[in-house]
């Protein structure tokens, strides 16, 4: 479960346990909802650990000059310092022929 799924069910653990006025025969919607919190928290809190072991990993294979064995999720692209700049190749705008007609 990633940070924003665990966030999105909170939500609607919430809206379960506080806001849903109903009460349907043999279940309590208020348990419901308070159980989907804790256990969306429980996500939040293993995607966040998750998250931050990658990025460990990661920053610690670029540091030692090996390839990451697992490339990044966080779209966060890393630069060496060190390393050169060179810009995109972008191939030649080609000239219309006045001879075509279109």
């Amino acid at each position: 479960m990633g940070i924003m799924a665990s966030l999105g069910f909170f939500a609607f653990g919430a809206i379960l346990a506080f806001a849903i006025r109903a009460e349907p025969s043999g279940i309590d919607l208020t348990a419901v909802g308070v159980i989907v919190m804790l256990v969306s928290l429980a996500g939040l809190a293993a995607a966040v650990y998750r998250e931050r072991w990658r990025r460990q990993v990661f920053e610690e294979s670029l540091e030692q000059g090996a390839l990451p064995p697992l490339p990044p999720d966080d779209g966060i692209i890393l630069v060496e310092p060190t390393a050169p700049l060179t810009p995109p190749v972008t191939p030649p705008i080609r000239e219309a022929d006045p001879s075509v007609r279109r």
